[in-house]
């Protein structure tokens, strides 16, 4: 056997046991020992076993992972209790654990100044990632203050501004700085000030990557960060003040022009004051936008979008929500052909090649419709509206419930059409979950999707789902309204139809007879389908086989359709 080395013993195993059993033999026959000196040898013993079970455990196939391996085990765990735990599996997974200062960077600050000083002592040198809820013991912070420097990412969630201010005023070289629903007072009642500083908060960290901002109060008091070098930020502000001005966003961006993402939720309505008509904030960097607001019923997101440029962005989102008392016949609910032509060459330059209109009803019965555009490259242009269910009658509302939706609908498509890129577009998808609809809506709708077709050249796709097909339809149907219509449909030339689960209340025979009416239509003026897909409630046996005569391809199937919440 070779010998081993006990650490700090300089003994073999074989010397260590010698020696043991020499001490013991010594004390055994000679008469002249006594209690203390037996005690003594006892707890050498114990301490000689403890050692001879140490370095027999060490042969244990899990305690010869070399050592730089051992120390990233704790990485992979999913929090900083695991650590704790993997610390004390034996005394040789501890000393390597403690000796590796990254695996307790992690201070939480309210868990006492005994936690925040024995981790600060095994962290060492390491990078420290701060995070505090609500008031900060001015003894904690004093542990942490010597440490400012280590200090790379600071959450500070529910934390009175004072204390915000503190740490502020350290010099400080943060990556990452998350400030979640600052106090004004603190938690146990005394007041609380907002002063800023003279210049900004956190002027040290210029080197800043990420900035979270969720602040319910002072919106204004975004304006005293500055950073110029952010590649995130994320702010959602619910302001106690009726109304949000966008200048403090748009001053905030105009001053980090190096921004990738950009996710901004505001549940007020958003205002232009003192915004100048001609100011446009360029986003050269940005490649994810979102731009989120609530309680906005005059649709004020895309006037703000209108001062915002980012040329190279993947991603955008623009959304806003209502209350459906707002709802009303003459509200502008989408872009309008200005603001196509003002955001188009700054966010737009592809062609777009796919269009999907999403409309329908949440689980608690909103009403959620959202417009994307996409380009050849993947570059995703998206307008959300979700208009919120109240507690108001039928006869407090402005437009009647059934009528929101076909409203939304009408509006969403005559935007398709106002798009000035739509040149290139091979897929157009139209989802809507109909509601019975009224003559003038029918009618209205029908007009509509006329002036869509003639806007669009040939697809390759276009797929309508859950929609009434007597809008797009019209004259394959029997209806008070369709000697108003100003000119007939033309239907697209498309190479692939694809219709799916029309609401057929009581013409399923009408329904089926109308696309069968098309095919033949389409096939007579020699641009056939060459893809008919049909997912209905009910067909007919012999469908497939009546449509190949006009179809290249059929795929026809009784399917009931099914809302996802009962999926």
């Amino acid at each position: 056997m070779n010998a081993h080395t006990y650490p700090g013993r300089g003994l073999s195993l074989s010397q260590l046991i010698f020696a043991l059993n020499e001490e013991l033999k010594r004390v055994a026959y000679s008469p002249l020992s006594t209690l203390e000196e037996v005690s003594q040898l006892d707890q050498g013993a114990s301490h000689a076993l403890a050692t001879i079970r140490e370095w027999r455990n060490s042969f244990i196939p899990v305690n010869r992972i070399p050592i730089d391996i051992l120390s990233l085990i704790p990485t992979h765990l999913p929090c900083q209790k695991v650590h704790f735990r993997v610390a004390s599996v034996c005394r040789h997974w501890r000393r390597v654990f403690l000796k590796h200062g990254a695996l307790w960077s992690q201070l939480f600050l309210g868990k006492g100044e005994e936690y925040v000083s024995t981790l600060l002592e095994r962290a060492k040198g390491s990078a420290l990632d701060i995070i505090s809820y609500r008031d900060i013991p001015s003894s904690t912070i004093a542990l942490i203050s010597p440490r400012a420097q280590q200090i790379r990412n600071l959450k500070l969630k529910y934390c009175p501004w004072q204390d915000i201010i503190t740490f502020s005023e350290f010099d400080l070289s943060l990556r990452t700085l998350q400030i979640i629903s600052p106090l004004i007072a603190r938690s146990h009642g005394q007041p609380g000030v907002v002063t800023p500083p003279s210049s900004t908060f956190f002027k040290s960290s210029v080197d800043l990557e990420a900035f979270v901002f969720h602040c319910h109060d002072r919106p204004s008091l975004l304006g005293h960060f500055v950073f110029p070098n952010i590649t995130t930020f994320e702010l959602s502000s619910e302001p106690l003040a009726v109304e949000y001005s966008a200048s403090y966003l748009l001053d905030f961006l105009e001053a980090s022009p190096m921004l990738q993402t950009v996710d901004v939720k505001i549940s007020a309505p958003l205002t232009p004051w003192n915004v100048p008509e001609e100011m446009v904030v360029v986003l050269p960097n940005a490649e994810t936008f979102s731009l989120r607001v609530t309680n906005d019923p005059a649709a004020q997101v895309y006037n703000i979008a209108a001062h915002i440029s980012c040329p190279r962005a993947r991603s955008t989102l623009l959304t806003y929500q209502m209350f459906e008392d707002d709802m009303n016949n003459g509200l502008v609910l989408f872009p309008t052909p200005a603001f196509w032509s003002t955001i188009v060459p700054r966010s737009m330059a592809s062609p777009i090649e796919e269009v999907t209109l999403e409309i329908k009803r949440s689980s608690m019965d909103d009403l959620e419709s959202f417009l994307t555009f996409q380009s050849p490259d993947a570059t995703i242009y998206r307008l959300g509206l979700n208009i919120i269910e109240t507690d108001a009658t039928a006869d407090e509302l402005t437009m009647p419930r059934v009528e929101m939706g076909w409203e939304v609908l009408c509006q969403a498509l005559t935007t398709i059409q106002n798009h000035p890129l739509l040149s290139h577009v091979k897929r157009l998808r139209i989802e809507f979950e109909a509601a019975v609809p009224n003559t003038y809506y029918e009618m209205r709708t029908a007009q509509t999707i006329r002036k869509l077709f003639s806007s669009l050249g040939p697809l390759d796709g276009l797929t309508i789902s859950g929609c009434d097909l007597c809008v797009f339809l019209p004259h394959f149907f029997d209806g008070p309204w369709l000697n108003d219509l100003e000119k007939p449909i033309v239907f697209l030339h498309t190479k692939e139809l694809t219709i799916l689960h029309p609401p057929m209340e009581d013409n399923e025979v009408e329904c089926v007879s109308a696309v069968m009416g098309l095919a033949k239509l389409q096939h007579a003026l020699a641009i056939p389908f060459e893809r008919l897909t049909v997912r209905m409630g009910w067909l007919p046996v012999q469908i497939e086989e009546e449509l190949k005569r006009w179809v290249g391809t059929v795929d026809c199937r009784e399917e009931e359709y099914v809302e996802e919440d009962d999926m």
